[in-house]
């Protein structure tokens, strides 16, 4: 049987930020527009982005990360942002909503202790959200593809114990209604998270086994697939398969993506599988919002193609 809440067509969260958004932010640092006038710039965006990701058939709503002026992270200052994400949102679409949070990590040289009172704010962060009825919550986790490197490569700055520690605190006990999901996005733009030495191998078992979450986003654009590391993956947990690139503008297509779900569901039960881009897109290089467009035309089909109507 199907799980259910599976999200079949997802997507990490972040969109192209329009270019009349873009200029608003511009001005709005200048002084040239008060607060209320960039809150209605991100209105509009959010506004598209919904419409967009509806008629493209996605499983989950985001908006695009249009409220967050610094798209790589979110201020941990104990502020919520159930506030100023879920509420339009609910009011703009009927489908599952999906807010991402940054997990907490240690600067340079900072003791632990001070990350871990960060990841103690990211925990409140997914309880405000959840309360705030969001159905899934995604962590942006960079820092473990780091500890998986081939063996001749540098040592990671910090030991997996440390990082695990800090991603435990964030996750660990949180009540949820039985709809919501947690997922962990290992977050790297190409596929050396899978890239394993025999030690990270038994690593890769270990972090499956130890995050509590429902869901784990793993990015494998490009070349070097490795299929045989997602046995390791425990049953009844969902692995959402990063192979749309949301970086370049060369696309998968169809019949190549096909192929690598069921070479996936050799490994992992189909039913505890879902597909999604890398990672969230960005403005500039070679991407457009209308290759943008495409790749997520392209996982809603390939999803449908693959698992049917059940998304």
């Amino acid at each position: 049987m199907a799980n259910e809440f599976t999200y079949r067509a997802d997507h990490i969260g972040a969109l192209i930020t329009p270019s009349a958004l873009s200029d608003a932010r511009k001005r709005y640092a200048l002084g040239e527009i008060d607060l209320e006038r960039l809150r209605e710039a991100e209105n509009i965006a959010i506004k598209s982005a919904v419409a967009m990701q509806r008629s493209v058939g996605l499983s989950v709503t985001t908006d695009g990360g249009f409220r967050r002026a610094d798209r790589t992270a979110v201020k941990l200052d104990g502020s919520t942002l159930a506030t100023s994400e879920p509420t339009p949102l609910r009011s703009l679409s009927r489908r599952p909503i999906k807010v991402t949070v940054p997990a907490a990590r240690p600067a340079a040289g900072e003791p632990l202790d001070r990350a871990i009172a960060r990841a103690a704010i990211v925990k409140k962060e997914i309880e405000a959200l959840i309360a705030a009825g969001v159905d899934y919550i995604q962590l942006d986790a960079p820092g473990y593809a780091v500890l998986f490197e081939d063996r001749h490569a540098a040592a990671p700055s910090r030991p997996l114990d440390e990082t695990l520690q800090l991603d435990e605190t964030a996750l660990a006990g949180i009540d949820r209604p039985s709809n919501v999901r947690i997922a962990v996005h290992f977050v790297r733009p190409d596929n050396a998270v899978l890239r394993q030495s025999n030690g990270g191998l038994r690593d890769t078992e270990r972090l499956f086994q130890a995050l509590p979450v429902d869901r784990f986003i793993l990015p494998m654009d490009g070349a070097g697939k490795d299929f045989d590391l997602l046995r390791l993956v425990p049953k009844g947990k969902v692995l959402v398969l990063g192979l749309v690139s949301a970086t370049k503008s060369a696309s998968e297509n169809v019949d190549d993506l096909m192929s690598w779900i069921d070479q996936a569901a050799k490994r992992i039960d189909g039913d505890d599988l879902a597909l999604s881009p890398a990672t969230g897109f960005v403005a500039g290089g070679e991407m457009s919002e209308a290759d943008q467009l495409r790749r997520l035309e392209l996982v809603a089909d390939v999803a449908t193609r693959w698992w049917g109507f059940a998304m």
